[in-house]
């Protein structure tokens, strides 16, 4: 009994965990995700139409259906029932998240709780517009087809809580719809089932008399626009599905984003664990205590992100279970938003974030400096507090720090695709053109954010405001090897930039001089061994 109620208490936990990484999510969303005010006019304009068109004749029509095909039909709308998706989907998800709990290896749970998290998706997925639909129906007050020879077709009676009085829009279209979409992403190889299934089911409701044509496709427009926002939603909380690189809507269709594959993208397997367990996971550190050793240390500097900070230190959380323990430094630039107490309100809940805090703002560098002299662990990650970095990149950067052993002191990132403006890339395409003929530091992007290197090497380097644009450079001065990974850039999610054309050329001339000026005085790294004494 003990045992079962440490299940159930994870799985209540894990599910609290993703409640408020959606709310994150939700908060972050932005204004281009919801529809248009186009769109909701041409689908009112579409409705209307199909109303005006179809919905007297066909009604006619189908009093004349052979009711043998009728009771098929009658078999068959049960299908699009709320009940019937979202209590399988409810218990597929709590069969899964316990599956998880006594998997005999971290992949096998992992899998367990992609499982689960797919069959809660599914579930959001179809409840939320079917919450929507009811209450529409309810105020709008549309008499059933039943009743259309005596009353006709467009006949309300507004505020009604009576079933027959419910019938724009379909309840049940929105419930398939909203289906339809869900497993189409979550299974794309199931899409073409599920559309059949969806276009029976509507064809059920109008054979049934239940619905008119125009309330099945008001329905299916709220279940399929319900759908894609919750899935984006989860997407943006990376539970279940990971969003595109670029982290932009697609242009093709509403939706923008993918399965989550592999172990790196899945959900803390070995989050929601019992306690007691002979050692501890390292995703615990999300649910439990900090660990007491993190193998890495990731360093965000910010400086007026509060918009930004929830969802890209959720990004950073699951980019880093593969290189797990790890701990997160926010260091807050001083910031004249409220980016430190969000970050602060955040770190309530995660005790592998600290937050640090400069009282004025010292700039990008200086953030850095700070976040790595604070550090535990021998490596540290950095990336920008905008979300233009990927955090997906961190396990890969840090993976080639490692396998190049103690001689390579850093790993650098090479942003393709940036989302800049073209003033700004004109900007650093100037800059890097000239540090890259200077110092000749075989960089061709030295402003990328993403970084993985050694901390006692870092520190070892002479500090001075604007150091982080020149790090390639100085650890080659040290005699250490940099290697270079390509990430894809992203736009910034909310807010502006906090560096402009000074920042990037004119102040860096004196710091390139200066950098120049080190690498000349430094002739040759000495290769240091200690002697042992002869008995």
């Amino acid at each position: 009994m003990a045992a079962e109620a440490r299940r159930a208490a994870a799985i209540a936990s894990g599910l609290r965990q993703r409640v408020v990484r959606l709310a994150e999510a939700a908060r972050s969303l932005r204004r281009d995700s919801l529809p248009s005010f186009g769109s909701l006019v041409a689908a009112i304009l579409l409705i209307v139409a199909v109303g005006l068109v179809f919905d007297a004749p066909i009604a006619a029509a189908m009093r004349h259906l052979p009711h043998r095909l009728v009771n098929v039909f009658a078999q068959v709308t049960i299908l699009g029932e709320g009940w019937v998706v979202m209590l399988p989907a409810g218990l597929i998800a709590l069969w899964f998240a316990r599956v998880s709990l006594v998997a005999s290896t971290r992949r096998e749970a992992a899998r367990a709780l992609l499982h689960a998290d797919r069959a809660l998706l599914v579930l959001a997925a179809v409840v939320v517009p079917s919450v929507v639909t009811t209450l529409v129906k309810h105020v709008i007050g549309r008499l059933r087809p039943r009743y259309f020879e005596s009353l006709g077709a467009f006949h309300f009676e507004p505020l009604s809580l009576a079933a027959s009085k419910a019938s724009f829009p379909s309840g049940h279209a929105t419930t398939i719809a909203a289906l339809a979409v869900a497993v189409g992403v979550v299974e794309p190889r199931w899409r073409r089932v599920a559309a059949i299934l969806a276009a029976v089911i509507f064809a059920s409701r109008i054979a049934v008399e239940a619905h008119y044509v125009s309330d099945v496709v008001a329905g299916g427009l709220i279940g399929m626009a319900g759908a894609h926002l919750v899935l984006r939603l989860f997407a943006q909380a990376r539970i279940a599905l990971t969003v595109d690189r670029d982290g932009k809507p697609a242009r093709r269709g509403i939706f923008r984003g993918r399965p989550a594959t592999g172990v790196p993208a899945l959900l803390a397997a070995d989050a929601i664990r019992g306690a007691g367990e002979a050692a501890m996971p390292p995703q615990n550190q999300i649910a439990g205590e900090a660990p007491a050793q993190p193998r890495l240390s990731v360093v965000v500097p910010m400086r007026n992100e509060a918009e930004n900070a929830g969802p890209l230190i959720a990004e950073i959380e699951d980019a880093c279970r593969e290189v797990a323990p790890f701990e997160l430094i926010c260091v807050d630039d001083g910031s004249s938003d409220a980016t430190a107490e969000r970050l602060v309100e955040l770190g309530r809940t995660r005790p592998h974030l600290r937050v640090l805090r400069h009282a004025t703002s010292c700039g990008q560098s200086a953030a850095v400096r700070s976040g790595v002299r604070a550090a535990r662990a021998p490596i540290v990650a950095t990336l920008d507090g905008d979300g233009q970095n990927d955090p997906a990149f961190i396990p890969k950067l840090v993976a080639a720090l490692e396998a190049g052993g103690g001689s390579t002191g850093l790993v650098a990132g090479q942003r393709l695709g940036r989302k800049d403006t073209g003033f700004k890339k004109l900007q650093s395409r100037i800059a890097n053109g000239v540090r890259s003929n200077v110092l000749r530091d075989g960089t061709r992007d030295t402003g990328c954010g993403l970084k993985a290197f050694r901390r006692d090497v870092f520190l070892a380097l002479p500090y001075f405001d604007g150091l982080h644009r020149f790090l390639p450079a100085l650890m080659r001065r040290e005699g250490y090897q940099v290697a270079l990974v390509d990430v894809v850039d992203r736009a910034r999610r909310a807010g502006h930039s906090n560096y402009g054309m000074f920042d990037r050329l004119w102040v860096g001339i004196l710091d390139l001089a200066g950098v120049w000026w080190l690498i000349r005085r430094r002739r040759r790294v000495p290769v240091v061994s200690e002697l042992q004494k002869d008995a």
